[in-house]
C-alpha cells in the first residue's frame, strides 16, 4: 500500500440511531485494532428525524472491509 492509499478520505461503516449504540460499534472495532471516529449528523445532538442518517461510524479506508466484516459478524452491522 502506499503512502496516498494510507491517506485516504475516511469510509462510513455503519449508521445508529443513537450515540451509545455508534459508541458500542466503535468499541468494538477498536477492540480489533481499526480505530474509530464518530461523526454526529443529527443536528445539536437530537432526536433523529426520519431521513437523517444519526451517528455515523467511520474509519480509515484501510480498514473499511474488515470493520464492515466485524460489525456485520457480530450482528451489529450499521441501518
Amino acid at each position: 500500500m502506499t503512502d496516498h492509499e494510507d491517506h485516504r478520505e475516511p469510509v462510513a461503516v455503519g449508521s445508529y440511531s443513537t450515540e451509545g449504540e455508534a459508541e458500542v460499534a466503535q468499541a468494538k472495532l477498536r477492540a480489533f485494532g481499526i480505530e474509530a471516529a464518530l461523526v454526529d449528523q443529527v443536528e445539536g445532538g437530537v432526536i433523529q428525524v426520519e431521513g437523517e442518517p444519526g451517528v455515523i461510524v467511520e474509519v480509515p479506508a484501510a480498514d473499511a472491509q474488515d470493520a464492515m466484516r466485524i460489525l456485520t459478524d457480530e450482528g451489529d452491522a450499521g441501518q
